[in-house]
């Protein structure tokens, strides 16, 4: 190691949260405990579970922290450690295994402080551990709050080809990242011939650096090493015609499990049904896509990247459900932007609304015509396996959403119904939207299942009725929940343990003394995903809980005074909130 870039290293760890407390004899002492290690793209630094034997220091590349796959098909990334930042002190701190999987995303150097040298540290110098510890205390909360460690700081952006304009969207996307940090836009003109040094100077200078993919291969094989995340370009207005040019980019895997993102590009400003699910066609697993057609659409993927987007999730909850109304305008009165949508049962329906970007007065009038005026549970039937055909609700459905697909939405969004085939939630971002609002609205008992490709899909309150967790995993930087679950929402003022004769259990029923089936199997289909609704409502930054004791589950006739309801909520808890802040 010589001079210079021993310089270069004391000045990287006095950056550092763990070592900047020291003194430079004393950083220089660390560097002598060091050893320099390269680590390829893709290679694994340590996995969960294994000890904790060092504490590592990000010279240059990128780190992917990934939480264990718990049931899933791999592991989840949960946040991108970049240079200047530390590695596994709290195990060494803890003398516990470490607890996530970190891999390199691309081609790494790291500075290597076994546990004996860390812990010649701490007698040395006691401030250190200190500051350890703060650091890894630090770490510990945003995990828990679902904070990713950092976000991706370069950006490789992929045209599919030579067509695209990527310079142009490089510029754009530059100057929409500025809320966030200083972004630097490298294309061939700029970066071809330059050495690693140059490019690792620009990218500890700024706080983010998209590489332009607009030269030849050689070029664009530099992009492509050189990013922390995948900006994938195509054309909305033509269809794939050849697999994407670079095999690394194809798969999650190949990838090096980078985040990869599909920009669909609309020239015109028009969102072409189709476009999405073609493109998506062209990979081997499931990438988030977005609709790019104007600069709102840009300022979008620029959260999205820099991870401060805001998800909204609706809650289930019948007619208590129509408050969400009420929550959307009052957000958009108080100027807080919605980037991505999601939820369960009536709250799928209301996201999938905002997700078509409906005005308020189109989103209250298509909710009243199909649920006040369309009478959705009026087709009843035999009870064999409902209480109704469900015919008219899919009706209603089609009617108001057409036969645009989840991929054709203007937001993200995803819906969740209860796989009863599994016995598990399951995410919809895919597919006919009518048909998984169907889905997803499946009371047990009360609306026949869905029956798709041998599975059967019932109302998702069943499983998770505030997919708080799966909005989480999508990586915004906020989420803002809203749960009406109705905790209260069945109440009795008899007492019986049988049904005396019919006409006495209709006046009950009247009178408002007992419930009625179509109330029970509601209730009773949303009893047992509210035994993890206390872990869901902890990940939401903002959990909303509108006052809705008045409005019965399937008081359809309580349409307004719900809407009005969180509509006031919302203007007072957030506005409140705000000038607080302020």
């Amino acid at each position: 190691m010589d001079s210079a870039q021993r310089n270069r290293l004391s000045a990287l760890l006095e950056r550092t949260a763990v070592f900047r407390v020291l003194d430079a004899p004393a950083r220089e002492a660390v560097l002598a405990a060091c050893t320099l290690m390269p680590l390829a793209g893709g290679a694994t630094l340590f996995a969960a579970g294994d000890p904790s034997d060092a504490l590592y220091v990000l010279v240059a590349g990128s780190l992917g922290a990934f939480d264990p796959a718990r049931g899933a098909t791999r592991d989840r990334l949960a946040g991108v450690i970049v240079p200047g930042e530390t590695i596994g002190e709290l195990g060494l701190i803890t003398d516990r295994p470490r607890t996530t999987t970190v891999r390199a995303l691309r081609d790494c150097t790291l500075l290597r402080l076994p546990r004996d040298g860390f812990m010649g540290l701490v007698d040395a110098h006691p401030q250190a551990i200190l500051a350890a510890a703060r650091a890894a205390v630090e770490h510990l909360f945003e995990r828990r709050e679902g904070e990713a460690l950092s976000v991706p700081r370069t950006l490789a952006l992929l045209p599919y080809d030579a067509g695209t304009d990527v310079r142009g969207c490089g510029e754009r996307l530059g100057h929409a990242l500025l809320p966030y940090g200083d972004a630097l836009v490298i294309d061939a003109a700029l970066g071809r011939g330059r050495d690693a040094a140059w490019f690792s100077e620009r990218e500890r200078d700024y706080p983010f650096v998209l590489y332009v993919a607009d030269g030849a291969s050689d070029w664009r094989e530099l992009c492509l090493r050189q990013a922390d995340a995948l900006l994938l370009l195509a054309d909305a207005t033509t269809a794939p015609t050849k697999a994407w040019p670079d095999p690394h980019a194809r798969a999650n895997i190949g990838a090096r499990q980078r985040p990869r993102h599909l920009l669909l590009l609309h020239a015109d400003g028009h969102l072409r049904a189709g476009a999405a699910a073609a493109w998506r066609a062209a990979f081997a697993d499931p990438l988030p896509h977005h609709h790019l057609r104007d600069r709102h659409d840009l300022n979008r993927l620029a959260r999205q990247l820099a991870g401060r987007a805001t998800g909204l999730v609706f809650s289930g909850g019948g007619a208590r459900g129509f408050a969400h109304i009420g929550v959307v305008r009052a957000l958009r009165e108080l100027g807080i932007g919605i980037d991505a949508v999601g939820g369960t049962s009536i709250g799928a329906i209301i996201a999938a609304g905002v997700a078509c970007e409906w005005d308020d007065a189109t989103l209250l009038e298509r909710c009243r015509h199909a649920f006040v005026d369309g009478h959705p549970l009026a087709d009843w039937t035999l009870p064999l396996v409902a209480l109704s055909h469900g015919r008219r609700t899919a009706h209603l459905l089609r009617e108001a959403f057409g036969a645009r697909d989840i991929e054709d939405l203007a937001l993200p969004y995803f819906c969740v119904s209860a796989n009863l085939t599994d016995g598990r939630a399951e995410v919809h971002r895919e597919g006919p939207l009518w048909l998984w609002l169907r889905a997803s609205t499946a009371i047990p008992g009360l609306l026949p299942p869905v029956l798709h490709r041998g599975q059967v899909h019932a109302d998702g309150a069943v499983i998770n009725n505030l997919p708080t967790d799966v909005m989480r995993a999508q990586g915004v930087g906020e989420v803002i929940a809203v749960d009406i679950s109705a905790d209260d929402a069945l109440h009795a003022t008899i007492e019986e343990y049988a049904l005396p004769a019919p006409a006495q259990v209709w006046r009950q029923h009247r009178r408002g003394e007992r419930p009625g089936i179509a109330a029970i199997l509601l209730r009773a289909g949303m009893v047992n995903a509210e035994a993890a609704s206390a872990d869901r409502r902890a990940l939401a930054m903002q959990l909303l809980t509108p006052p809705l004791g008045e409005v019965g589950l399937l008081d359809w006739r309580r349409f307004q005074r719900a809407v009005d309801i969180g509509y006031r909520y919302t203007l007072e808890t957030l506005g409140r909130s705000r000038t607080l802040s302020g």
